[in-house]
């Protein structure tokens, strides 16, 4: 059964999306820059879990989606990861991409598949994301809205 969840925006500095990164061991530095957009997900009035995206036109970076500890196993990595991408979706992305180091797997069940970094877009290569923060991390995409 899909698990519902409520969202709500939360902002960068947030000590709540802050500590839960920081304790996932997942980047912080570039939270507070321009042009990212961080939610909270709560089931049941709970905190489960945080998720963001920065927008470049229709291309977007999915960044920061953190599952609370207690909460993990439940499938609360799908809904927050849909959540962001259907987020994302609305305000125009029709292509999401992401960096990452230890979750490959885990978004390749989502659907992501692993590109080479001269197959992205500019805006994608050129954010601190790719740049300096996870600049030997996997670069994954998937289209969006196909199931819409």
């Amino acid at each position: 059964m899909p698990v519902e969840l409520a969202a709500h925006p939360v902002a960068a500095d947030a000590p709540e999306l802050v500590a839960a990164l920081e304790g996932a061991s997942l980047p912080t530095e570039d939270l507070g820059e321009g042009g990212r957009l961080f939610f909270a997900f709560e089931d049941a009035g709970r905190a489960v879990g945080f998720g963001g995206f920065e927008l470049y036109g229709e291309d977007m970076l999915l960044r920061s989606v953190v599952v609370l500890p207690e909460a993990r196993g439940k499938g609360y990595g799908h809904a927050v990861t849909e959540a962001v991408l259907g987020a994302a979706h609305e305000a125009g992305a029709r292509r999401a991409f992401l960096l990452t180091t230890t979750a490959e797997s885990f978004f390749q069940h989502e659907g992501f598949v692993h590109i080479e970094r001269a197959c992205a877009p500019a805006s994608i290569l050129a954010t601190k994301q790719a740049t300096t923060i996870c600049s030997t991390a996997a670069l994954l995409t998937r289209p969006l809205g196909i199931h819409d």
